[in-house]
């Protein structure tokens, strides 16, 4: 609804349309894997994933983008995406719709849904054109189910001799799915949202930080029937049960994220990295780092790239009742996909070779190798880990073709 408010606001808007623009994005992605176990995705939001055997379509996207430069001082923007979601509605399909007010040149104000200004490439991690990778690397970019916000930000920009640097504050909320295993469903919220980002580029070169607090605003039905079952537990027969049901408690606890990153690129030769931290005062994700280093080149219309990434939290596996029931084994077994949901230590080294066809059109392969220590994890959906040996060492393949128009 308040999407819907702010569109019919900047079209009842009296002054009159300067520039109008309409442009689309879309990516046909395909996906190959030896893995049995984990199902490859790129996103905790998706609900469909590729296992061995299979040929997946699940990264494929469509979008669109509106600007409207309403006068030399006010523009509208808005974006529509079309992907792999659990509900197909039009607030999962929004991506971006604000109003953005530049009084100068130096200052910058918008109001509406933004993006949600994590990483380098927030503003178009879905336009798969914009970017070498053939998805950003799973082990940074999928671990924050969040990629936009509904609320405000003022940005500062000025130029200096050797380069151009600016400041940004934003605050508001946000909303996205966790989608998991046995059709599990949660669409989190979190609240009081503030950040701060700090950037600086010059011909060659990117370099950003950013900080951002926020809190947890609601809870899953799983967690209050979690709850309800572990409370009526005797401490005796579970001596960690005061800080298991605090773990399901998660309602107004404090999430803290912050990242560097930087690029560089003299149209040979290229880099780039990122880095981030994790840390609440939830056991559900705490003290979680990623991270992740690209080098690449150019030879005429081709790009070659070789990027590592990872990602490890300090998660750890609740200890067992002290008896064993039937009712009790069924209780931890469920409590534990809860608890050990970000329990994360792996790595994934990649090649990726992208080729323009056009000016408008690129393709990308991107041939991964992932080790992880355990299974199930986030980043995944799961089959068969019922078995004695599970494939922590699997390979995957991504194709797609990518295009603006």
């Amino acid at each position: 609804m308040r999407l819907l408010l702010l569109l019919y606001l900047c079209i009842s808007f009296n002054g009159a349309c300067n520039e109008f623009k309409f442009d689309g994005f879309a990516t046909l992605g395909v996906t190959l894997t030896d893995s049995e176990n984990a199902g490859i995705r790129h996103h905790i939001t998706q609900p469909n994933a590729t296992y061995q055997d299979e040929v997946g379509f699940s990264t494929s996207s469509l979008g669109f983008q509106l600007e409207w430069q309403a006068t030399p001082k006010l523009q509208f923007v808005g974006q529509a995406l079309l992907k792999d979601h659990e509900e197909q509605n039009i607030d999962n399909a929004v991506q971006m719709a604000f109003l953005r007010y530049s009084p100068t040149a130096n200052w910058q104000m918008r109001v509406g849904r933004t993006g949600l200004d994590l990483f380098m490439m927030t503003e178009h991690r879905d336009i798969g054109y914009t970017y070498t990778f053939d998805h950003p690397p799973t082990e940074f970019y999928a671990i924050v189910p969040h990629q936009n916000i509904d609320g405000a930000d003022i940005k500062y920009t000025f130029s200096q001799e050797h380069g151009l640097f600016s400041a940004k504050l934003f605050a508001g909320r946000s909303t996205a799915p966790i989608v998991s295993d046995e059709n599990f469903f949660w669409d989190v919220e979190i609240k009081s949202l503030y950040g701060v980002v700090l950037q600086w580029e010059s011909l060659d070169w990117t370099l950003r930080a950013n900080h951002t607090i926020t809190k947890a605003g609601n809870e899953n039905e799983q967690q209050l029937q979690l709850q309800a079952a572990l409370s009526q537990v005797p401490d005796e027969v579970w001596p960690n049960k005061a800080n298991l049901l605090d773990s399901l408690n998660i309602i107004g606890k404090r999430f803290d994220y912050t990242a560097i990153g930087a690029r560089y690129d003299n149209n040979q030769w290229f880099f780039q990295t990122e880095a981030s931290y994790i840390d609440s005062n939830s056991q559900v994700l705490n003290e979680l780092t990623a991270g992740y280093i690209g080098f690449g080149t150019y030879y005429k219309n081709h790009t070659f790239m070789t990027t590592f990434a990872t990602a490890k939290s300090n998660n750890k596996t609740p200890q067992r009742p002290l008896i064993s029931t039937p009712q009790l084994d069924l209780l931890y077994n469920t409590l534990i996909r809860h608890t050990n949901f970000y329990l994360i230590d792996q790595s994934t080294v990649s090649v990726t070779l992208r080729s323009e066809l056009s000016e408008s059109l690129a393709v990308k392969v991107q041939l991964e190798h992932t080790s992880t220590t355990s299974l199930p994890s986030a980043f995944y959906l799961h089959r068969g880990l019922t078995g004695s040996h599970l494939d922590t060492d699997f390979n995957t393949l991504g194709i797609s073709l990518n295009w603006v128009f």
